[in-house]
């Protein structure tokens, strides 16, 4: 018969760490993007994208960030409810030839109707890269540019 002492599930060996995905969890993720002006760039995240400010820091204001919190109307990715956890995006104002060269794009999970939200951001004026395009990986999807020059694209399950 074994008499060894027996470890819970999932502990690592005796001298071997746990993966880090079982020491630390991650409760989100908020970009910073470079910004001529903060102010103007929280008002078009807020009128245009339908954000809303969650705060604006120094003076004049220099940082400042804004979220956007599903509602129990919405969908998350693939029709499961996202539990109402929100999406901050940040915003820091630097001068023009401090702005580093952006490559890369925000991607948005939409719940459903990508179609409509596509329609309305246009009907606000926004900069189009992309229209909505069915992808072969099963989302569908269309890009926009923001007035700082960054890109978003918003997909959803197709």
């Amino acid at each position: 018969m074994d008499t060894a002492p027996t470890r819970p599930q999932g502990t690592p060996a005796p001298g071997r760490a746990a993966p880090l995905a079982e020491r630390h969890a991650f409760h989100g993720l908020q970009p910073v993007l470079p910004v001529a002006d903060v102010q103007r760039a929280a008002r078009w995240f807020c009128e245009v994208l339908g954000f809303q400010l969650d705060f604006m820091a120094g003076e004049p204001p220099s940082y400042a960030r804004v979220r956007h919190v599903p509602t129990a109307a919405s969908e998350g990715w693939q029709g499961a409810c996202d539990g109402g956890v929100p999406m901050y995006i940040r915003l820091w104002q630097c001068a023009p030839q401090a702005m580093p060269p952006w490559r890369g794009e925000l991607v948005v999970h939409v719940g459903h109707d990508i179609d409509g939200l596509y329609a309305a951001y246009l009907a606000r004026g926004v900069t189009v890269l992309e229209p909505p395009t069915s992808q072969p990986w099963g989302v569908r999807e269309f890009s926009i540019r923001e007035p700082d020059g960054h890109v978003l694209r918003f997909c959803a399950a197709a």
